[in-house]
């Protein structure tokens, strides 16, 4: 019955006295949730830091959470937090660093120069999967330079692609593996290519060994 009255524009205004009366920024509240500082909380960290802290019920609370998560993935960023707490505040923010974030990924990958581009695929505002793998990471503009989320920290986004960018990383450059190689292995201008599931070997015609070791 007490929760059919939820207004969350009232609660909202409760939490926000709260925080005025702490003299706390709503970012060091924030950060007071976000443990690991990587930007966002899981709805369960927000759910039970807010129950902890502030008069509020489960049931509030739940609500509240689904409101403050405003693309429904189950966890809730910065910018999401202060969307919900101050929703006439600078609204066009978040649009805005994920159009700049898009603009500068799409410019340092087009630098690639093998055949076949390194792939960097966005699958939400602030988070891409890069390459072949299949594992997502954040990238956030963090002090004007765009970063990645690697491990427990920060990685250019220059950086990360020297690492994982093959032509930059100083592999062989796909150029050379499409013009020379083939799948089974060939002859090409004297050269004999063997070629296994973890590695690659040249070796001359004419002295290329009974067992390549590869």
């Amino acid at each position: 019955e007490e929760f059919a009255n939820f207004d969350f524009n009232i609660w909202r205004k409760r939490y926000n006295q709260w925080i005025s009366h702490l003299k706390s920024r709503i970012l060091d509240v924030f950060r007071s949730i976000d443990r690991d500082q990587d930007g966002r909380v899981s709805r369960k960290e927000f759910i039970d830091y807010v129950l902890a802290s502030f008069p509020s019920s489960s049931l509030e609370m739940n609500a509240v959470a689904n409101i403050f998560d405003l693309n429904n993935d189950g966890f809730i960023d910065y910018y999401e937090f202060v969307s919900a707490l101050h929703p006439s505040r600078d609204p066009y923010r978040k649009a805005l660093d994920a159009d700049q974030i898009n603009e500068e990924v799409s410019r340092q990958v087009s630098q690639c120069s093998c055949p076949k581009r390194f792939q960097v695929e966005q699958i939400s505002a602030n988070r891409y999967r890069f390459g072949d793998s299949q594992q997502l990471r954040m990238v956030r503009i963090l002090r004007s330079t765009l970063m990645v989320r690697v491990g427990g920290g920060w990685t250019a986004l220059d950086e990360f692609l020297v690492k994982n960018d093959p032509c930059r990383k100083g592999r062989t450059n796909l150029k050379i593996k499409e013009k020379y190689l083939s799948p089974t292995g060939s002859t090409t201008k004297g050269l004999t290519v063997s070629r296994s599931n973890s590695s690659l070997s040249l070796y001359s015609s004419a002295s290329a060994p009974t067992s390549p070791m590869t």
